[in-house]
């Protein structure tokens, strides 16, 4: 696992001790919530640590893209209700409508760390937080307001939880599904520009920047555009006689 630079590897230190010092103390260890880069270099390390490492990833609910991993004792069976993660319900008025940015923006003016943050799942006059249990005291007594929407706040989520994303479909036509032709495809650039772009690191694909212009994209991998925003490739859904496929692209929104 070839590690970008010294704060990756600080971080890989980091997880690579969790895993050590669960194993030797036998008490479990938590790290705070991950972002896909992170979540990347952690299961590298959990993968180098071998079969004796017992561990988890979660992020509140199921299908989290925030997680975090939870290292185990050796033969201790790795438990959600473990997990040190508070669902924090922020409700609102049906006319407001604060976006995910806005909510993230107050979350961060409370002086929290990202690291303390999951997930934020937004729907209609209410969304729905992940958090560490070691903010979620602050939250509870503190946030009063989202931009300049009032807002109350308690702990706990309803059955139905809000989707964690938003999207724009993005029906396309490419020759092929190597990197630089979806970028190409999907930021309106031409295929010099686009590789331009991959080789300066601007292309983020499942967390890894990547530099091959000639890597194959498969159907579920999201991939972002320094400038250009967020794509997950969602499916190939036909071919042209001429070989050509049409496929389904949907932009994070």
């Amino acid at each position: 696992m070839a590690l970008a630079d010294k704060k990756e590897q600080a971080f890989a230190a980091h997880i690579c001790d969790l895993l050590e010092i669960a194993r030797k103390s036998y008490t479990a260890r938590f790290s705070g919530f991950l972002d896909a880069r992170q979540l990347v270099l952690a299961r590298g390390c959990v993968s180098a640590a071998g079969s004796g490492a017992e561990h988890l990833f979660f992020g509140g609910y199921p299908g989290a893209e925030r997680v975090m991993l939870g290292a185990f004792a050796p033969y201790e069976q790795p438990d959600e209700a473990a997990f040190p993660i508070v669902p924090v319900t922020i409700g609102y008025r049906a006319q407001d409508t604060p976006g995910h940015r806005d909510l993230l923006g107050s979350l961060t003016g409370l002086a929290i760390g990202r690291e303390a943050l999951g997930d934020i799942l937004v729907g209609e006059e209410y969304a729905v937080c992940f958090v560490s249990s070691a903010v979620a005291p602050v939250i509870l007594n503190e946030l009063k307001k989202v931009g300049r929407c009032g807002v109350h706040v308690r702990e706990g989520m309803p059955e139905a939880l809000p989707a964690l994303h938003r999207y724009a479909d993005l029906p396309l036509i490419v020759t092929s599904l190597r990197l630089d032709c979806m970028v190409a495809a999907v930021a309106g650039l031409s295929r010099e520009k686009a590789a331009q772009a991959i080789r300066s690191q601007l292309v983020v694909v499942n967390g890894s920047v990547l530099v091959q212009t000639s890597g194959l994209l498969c159907e579920g991998d999201v991939f972002s555009i320094r400038g250009y925003g967020k794509y997950l490739f969602a499916q190939v859904l036909s071919s042209t006689k001429k070989g050509r496929l049409h496929i389904l692209c949907r932009k994070y929104v």
